[in-house]
């Protein structure tokens, strides 16, 4: 064969290459390095994949946070890790680079939250005991709503930020925050049924925005005219009825709550939206008569002391509340140089009921107030408490006391005429009365006073005075023996006289008495005389109508024939 094949080539046929293989001299140790960073590979790109997207959040502090060993978690499962622990630019924070999981990034929003969780001990209770074993950890809770972002700034205090399937977020607004914090309870009816998500001032630093959660199935219960009130402490009232202690839980009370309750005319109502804005009234009384329905303002001007009267004040009529004061203030009046303090007012109408006449809606209540004016409605500031000197606002009618307005009549707002309180009424009679008096010329009526005593005095030691005492005294003297002459002579002799009298009186008594023998034959007499008299009245008048029988003698009957 091989002369075959030398033959073939002499005569000029191509011969078949020689192949070589590459790996075939290559030893087999050599599989061991390679199949290693085949799967390095695999697993730097696996990691590469994986690895979700790094945020910073800022901090006040790093206390307990360790950097390759602090996890972030959701809901008790790790979705990331601190990797960095750094300081600010300017040392007062310090920033931590999270590396969150790839499946995460969507949920990293403007709206996400972080806070540390590490042991706390406050009055809304013990929190984050798990984390003495296990070490403290960062709490996200992520929101999709908002819009994406990678910088943050985390918060120092736990947060309960829920997502809403379970629940409806509200908006309270404050004057004050008082002792609310977040995780303050939200009660109704003394049962806790959502709490406080946070607390910060609004944009106009003029009031505080309180977020608050309640849960289903309770959240339904919460209706547009639904009233919030700070039920924290213990609340004491002292009124006609006596002194009431009031308080909720014992949390409540170290802690703070939040009451709400829905009026009746309202259950029925539309249930309010998700971020809907409540005021939070200080108390139970002042929810209870929040106002509503149709309000009025009036300006009432007054020229004397107002201490006392601060603003939520009462307005009443007749003892029933019907409005409420809203600012007091002080102004100075240029022309007349004199001080006058305005109060605003707010007047609830409807809280009167209408009798007879055209419906509520259809009701002009300017025109009934200024009719009621004419008709002598006057404000005045009045002493609700003689404890505590607070004054309110008592409106009354006293028709015959003229309309006092101390206003301009410049304003935007209607006002009311006032009367000066009784304290002053008072005050100035007094104030006229001295002055009345400083007119008097004391000092002269003193002068003569004493020119008089002087007289007096003169005349009680002149010898004159002193001679006529000695006489009274020896006058005196004389009475009393006359007196004693009585004694002895005058009165045994009247005494004398008068028994002899009585025996007199006595005699009369026996004569007069009915069995008498005298006052018998008396009587008879007086019957004989009162016949005699009638004999000389008969013969009296027969004399007048026979005056000849004189002569000729009384006629006698004629005889038979």
């Amino acid at each position: 064969m091989t002369d075959d094949t030398s033959r073939t080539a002499g005569q000029g046929q191509p011969g078949r290459p020689d192949v070589k293989k590459a790996f075939q001299n290559l030893p087999i140790i050599w599989i061991v390095p390679i199949v290693a960073l085949i799967i390095g590979g695999w697993l730097l790109w696996r990691d590469a994949v994986s690895k979700g997207p790094e945020v910073t959040v800022t901090f006040e502090t790093a206390e307990g946070l360790t950097a390759g060993k602090t996890a972030v978690r959701y809901r008790d499962v790790d979705v990331g890790q601190v990797t960095e622990i750094n300081l600010s630019d300017d040392f007062e924070q310090v920033v931590l680079t999270l590396r969150m999981n790839a499946d995460f990034e969507p949920y990293l929003t403007d709206k996400t939250k972080f806070w540390v969780v590490r042991p706390r001990v406050s009055a809304q209770g013990i929190s984050g005991l798990q984390t003495i074993v296990s070490g403290a950890y960062i709490e996200v809770v992520p929101d999709r709503s908002g819009q994406e972002a990678r910088e943050f700034t985390g918060s120092e205090e736990p947060e309960y930020v829920p997502d809403g399937s379970d629940g409806t977020r509200f908006i309270l607004m404050a004057e004050e925050l008082g002792s609310i914090a977040s995780g303050t309870p939200v009660l109704l009816r003394g049962v806790e049924v959502g709490e406080v998500l946070d607390t910060s001032l609004d944009t106009s630093a003029e009031k505080v925005s309180i977020p608050i959660y309640i849960r289903k199935p309770f959240d339904a219960l919460v209706k547009r005219d639904t009233r919030f009130w700070n039920s924290s402490g213990i609340s004491l009232d002292l009124n006609a009825e006596g002194f009431s202690v009031r308080a909720q839980s014992v949390r409540s009370v170290l802690a703070g709550g939040i009451n709400f309750y829905t009026p009746e005319e309202s259950l029925d109502s539309e249930t309010a939206k998700s971020d809907t804005v409540f005021r939070l009234n200080d108390n139970r009384k002042q929810a209870e008569i929040l106002a509503h329905g149709i309000t009025q303002k009036y300006m009432l001007y007054f020229d004397s002391s107002v201490r006392g009267l601060t603003p939520g004040a009462p307005v009443e009529f007749n003892g029933i509340r019907v409005g409420k004061v809203n600012s007091v203030n002080l102004e100075y009046v240029v022309p007349n140089q004199s001080f006058r303090v305005p109060v605003e007012v707010t007047l609830e109408p409807e809280r009167v009921q209408m009798v007879g006449g055209q419906g509520p809606e259809n009701t002009d209540y300017a025109q009934i107030m200024d009719v009621l004016v004419e008709r002598g409605l006057r404000a005045r500031l009045k002493t609700g408490s003689f404890i505590t000197g607070q004054l309110f606002v008592d409106l009354g009618m006293h028709p015959v006391t003229p309309a006092r307005y101390l206003g301009d009549g410049q304003g935007k707002i209607p006002e009311l005429p006032t009367l000066p309180q009784k304290i002053d009424e008072i005050s100035n009679s007094l104030s006229s009365l001295l002055e009345k008096v400083e007119t008097f010329p004391i000092e002269e009526i003193g002068i003569r006073l004493l020119g008089t005593v002087e007289g007096m005095e003169n005349i009680v030691t002149s010898p004159a005075i002193i001679e006529g005492m000695d006489s009274l005294k020896q006058a005196a003297a004389g009475v009393n023996q006359l007196v004693t002459n009585l004694d002895t002579s005058v009165l045994p002799a009247t005494q004398k006289a008068l028994e002899t009298a009585q025996i007199a009186l006595g005699g009369v008594r026996d004569v007069t008495s009915p069995s008498s023998p005298v006052r018998y034959n008396f009587e008879e007499t007086m019957k004989e005389l009162s016949a005699a008299a009638r004999s000389l009245r008969d013969l009296a008048e027969f004399l007048e109508q026979n005056p000849n029988a004189l002569i000729l003698g009384k006629p006698g009957r004629r005889e038979e024939e």
